[in-house]
């Protein structure tokens, strides 16, 4: 006992350094082995290609030329236009396509909608939003039943009334 005695006495550093490291590699060796602690890891490789894949494809943009409307009469202010230029966010390339041979409709029914607006039911940020609603809607009531949507979204470049 002597002999083990004296060797801690004279490597103590040495020896506090040794059992610690001991212990560490004692103590996650036991973390290791629990029960349910393999079985549950997920490599990162395997959680990365479980992920849903986003749609990797860019957005497909469709700019339309300003519009420039007269709009209802409100409280006798006759006179009131709308300047808006809109850009449509669509499904895909086959579906601008498609917007752009169906363009004179495509305006035809933007005016008549922008034009059943007054300058009071379009002047808070609500309003706008709204009319972006309805025009997304309007847009893709002419779709064939069955279709998904041709217009992800509708967007503002400018709008001004005057």
């Amino acid at each position: 006992m002597s002999g083990i005695k004296a060797f801690f006495i004279k490597y103590r550093s040495a020896a506090v350094i040794i059992l610690g490291t001991i212990t560490v590699l004692a103590l996650g060796l036991l973390v290791y082995l629990q029960p349910g602690i393999k079985e549950d890891a997920i490599p990162v490789a395997q959680t990365v290609d479980s992920l849903p894949a986003e749609n990797t494809l860019p957005p497909v943009y469709f700019p339309l030329d300003a519009f420039t409307v007269s709009l209802q009469p409100d409280n006798g202010d006759y006179g009131a236009m709308l300047y808006v230029g809109l850009t449509l966010r669509l499904q895909d390339e086959k579906t601008r396509a498609l917007m752009e041979s169906q363009l004179p409709e495509l305006r035809n029914y933007l005016i008549l909608l922008l034009s059943q607006q007054s300058p009071a039911s379009i002047s808070s940020a609500a309003d706008k939003q709204a009319l972006l609603t309805q025009i997304k809607q309007e847009l893709n009531q002419q779709r064939p039943n069955g279709q998904p949507p041709y217009v992800t979204d509708v967007f503002f470049n400018s709008f001004i009334v005057r």
